[in-house]
């Protein structure tokens, strides 16, 4: 009886705790109705993170539109820089850490390509451990790593187009 009282007040600790903490879940990256829909516009390099931010418009119920004519709004994204940085050297002076660094710019743009906001530049960086004596699973590593900082920067773009979006409504 104790053992289970003791374990409710625990959970219900634990629970005004994190409730406490200032934890908040981000909500969706909302656009307003009369600004959708949205043409992605993107170069060749930049397909791969075009997609990814297709993806974040349609998990957050933002109407994408397939061709140029019927959009209200442009997103012009370009895939800036990717870069490998050593970071820390081990003693035989090899890389026992890293850097990756994507960055990508975007404008907001009205149909008759009329610059709105922008251009502005989203940096994703992230550390890496390296094992010297795995260079396969080095390679392995940092494509994995480089795909989830592509899905970071298109959290962060569409983020940026929600933002300008609130803003471009407020001055009207």
């Amino acid at each position: 009886m104790l053992i289970k009282l003791t374990t409710k007040a625990l959970i219900a600790a634990a629970c005004l705790t994190l409730a406490g903490c200032g934890f908040a879940l981000r909500g969706d990256a909302s656009i307003d109705a009369e600004m959708q829909p949205i043409y992605v516009v993107s170069d060749r390099a930049s397909q791969e993170l075009s997609l990814s931010l297709k993806r974040q418009f349609a998990i957050n119920d933002v109407a994408v539109s397939k061709s140029r004519k019927g959009a209200k709004l442009l997103v012009v994204i370009k895939l800036l820089d990717e870069d490998k940085r050593s970071v820390a050297l081990d003693r035989e002076a090899r890389d026992a850490e890293y850097a990756l660094f994507e960055s990508a710019s975007i404008e907001l743009q009205s149909p008759d390509g009329t610059n709105l906001r922008g251009p502005h530049t989203v940096q994703q960086r992230r550390v890496i451990v390296n094992d010297p004596n795995n260079p396969v699973g080095e390679e392995t590593e940092s494509t994995i790593v480089r795909a989830e900082m592509r899905e970071q920067l298109s959290i962060r773009l569409a983020r940026q187009v929600e933002f300008w979006s609130h803003q471009i409504q407020e001055s009207r």
